[in-house]
């Protein structure tokens, strides 16, 4: 007699053992698929990437992903000047700008400024000798962030040969001059005569005057009746009067005055 119930139960079992027969045949390619990948290499494009963010947002720049490199440039970086020159130096970084330079190295006389994007430096000369001047750009203020390769202005002053060694300090401070007969001399200033090759000069125009140089071709000026007037290459005829912190303009074609007054509007004797 045969057991029906056995008879499903083994209907069953073949049924289930071929279901998962067929499942292992299929899972077994995804699986090794899903395994594959798995033991790929993974791309390296996530890293720790330090770049400095584009010049539109007032930085110095460098770009790791294209590979440049932001460095400072200036026109040159030889310079030969003499004693009594002024220097006035203007250098960046690029191809992404910064916002701050540390410079080092300069002579006493000479200072550097930042008005963005550029870096200056600025003065007259005065110290023979040459200078190795180093300029770094910086990524923030305050000499911050990352920094540019350091640029090297190599700066080189000697002595003006052209200088009179027998021209009182005074004299020596005109830039340029043309030396007259009997110790006058012609200069931006007009024509003066320099005795005894002291701080007092005669001007044919002005008069007597005593000279305190402040920086080549500047001067601080002595006059009896105005005080003290400044006044340099630069700014002449225009003289600064600091009792009355007001401005005057020397009259040099007149023979009977000698400075027009704006503040009061009058012609000065």
């Amino acid at each position: 007699m045969v057991d029906v119930g056995a008879t499903k139960m083994k209907k069953l079992r073949i049924i289930i053992s071929f279901v998962l027969a067929v499942e292992s045949r299929s899972l077994i390619p995804k699986v090794l698929q899903l395994s594959g990948i798995m033991l790929k290499p993974v791309p390296v494009l996530l890293k720790s990437v330090h770049a400095w963010i584009p010049a539109s947002t007032g930085v110095i720049t460098t770009h790791a992903l294209s590979g440049a490199t932001t460095s400072v440039v200036a026109e040159k970086n030889t310079i030969s000047l003499k004693v009594g020159d002024s220097l006035n130096y203007e250098f960046k970084a690029t191809p992404y700008s910064a916002q701050s330079f540390k410079v080092e190295g300069l002579p006493a006389e000479l200072s550097s400024s930042f008005s963005y994007p550029y870096g200056k430096i600025n003065g007259t000369l005065q110290t023979q000798g040459n200078f190795s001047i180093k300029i770094t750009g910086y990524r923030y203020p305050s000499y911050r962030g990352n920094a540019t390769p350091t640029y090297t202005l190599n700066l080189t002053v000697t002595e003006d040969t052209n200088l009179d060694t027998n021209d009182s300090e005074v004299v020596s401070n005109f830039s340029e001059k043309t030396k007259l007969d009997n110790g006058w001399y012609q200069t931006w200033l007009g024509i003066f005569n320099s005795p005894n090759n002291e701080n007092w000069i005669f001007h044919s125009n002005l008069g007597w005057l005593y000279l305190h140089p402040f920086s080549k071709d500047s001067f601080w000026f002595y006059d009896n009746s105005l005080g003290w007037l400044f006044s340099s290459k630069d700014l002449y005829p225009y003289f600064y009067r600091n009792s009355s912190n007001s401005w005057l303009y020397h009259l040099a074609n007149s023979s009977e005055k000698r400075f027009w007054s704006y503040s009061q509007e009058i012609e000065l004797e």
